[in-house]
């Protein structure tokens, strides 16, 4: 038996100053989703998408300051359980 997978894709869209409606962001916000979908539907086998969930938040933030992270590879040494009797 299979193991179920979920694959999450985020998407982030920065908006100027204008003021944009509720109606207009609904309505880019059901586009994009609906864009993912076939996108992921046209590369994935037939019957491989079997739920999408999706939501829409509202963040309000400088996104000037918005912090960027890179990837890095990082070495975790292991530590040693002091509390831990040897065997």
């Amino acid at each position: 038996m299979s193991t179920p997978k979920v694959m999450t894709v985020t998407l982030e869209f920065e908006m100027g100053d204008r003021k944009i409606h509720a109606a207009r962001i609904k309505a880019a916000y059901e586009a994009a989703v609906s864009a993912a979908i076939e996108a992921a539907k046209g590369e994935l086998l037939d019957g491989s998408v079997t739920t999408v969930r999706s939501r829409m938040t509202w963040d309000y933030r400088w996104a000037e300051t918005s912090a960027q992270y890179t990837d890095v590879d990082v070495e975790w040494a292991e530590e040693e359980d002091e509390d831990e009797p040897e065997a």
